[in-house]
């Protein structure tokens, strides 16, 4: 039996989350930076009167930033367009992500090669025409970053 996954790129590569986790999809427009924040911390965004942090995906995942996206706004080399909203270890956060590709149940969800040893990948979906990294939400940030992030509050 399959897994519902929203499928998201970021730069050239996809990646999947279970749906059930993710609370909601939202355009990015005003971020707001930290002073001192972590590295991996774009800033706040307003959600319906929550300030919610974004965390920035490339930089956790060490991929380098599509530098032909377009902003919501058309705006060429925009960093990012949008923000998976989700819930992580009972702390809401935003996840930047360049697009929202689709979302799908996802068959043949394997194990991940033992030369990929990031700990947030959680399977690996191999198609005839491309290749799907599963993510697990609760592994991009480990105990300490989450603690920090209830700092920011």
């Amino acid at each position: 039996m399959g897994k519902q996954m929203v499928i998201f790129s970021l730069g050239k590569e996809e990646y999947a989350i279970p749906i059930e986790v993710v609370r909601e999809i939202t355009r990015l427009e005003n971020i707001r930076p930290i002073p001192q924040a972590p590295s991996y911390v774009m800033g706040l965004i307003n959600i319906r009167g929550s300030a919610i942090p974004l965390i920035d995906l490339h930089s956790r995942f060490g991929i380098a930033k599509d530098e032909t996206l377009v902003s919501a706004k058309g705006d060429t080399n925009a960093d990012y367009k949008l923000a998976l909203i989700t819930e992580v270890d009972g702390k809401v956060v935003g996840f930047s992500v360049d697009q929202v590709r689709e979302v799908s149940v996802l068959e043949g969800i394997a194990e991940p090669p033992q030369l990929v040893t990031a700990p947030f990948i959680g399977g690996i979906v191999n198609l005839p025409d491309r290749i799907i990294m599963c993510i697990i939400p609760e592994k991009v940030l480990d105990k300490d970053e989450l603690q920090q992030l209830r700092q920011l509050e």
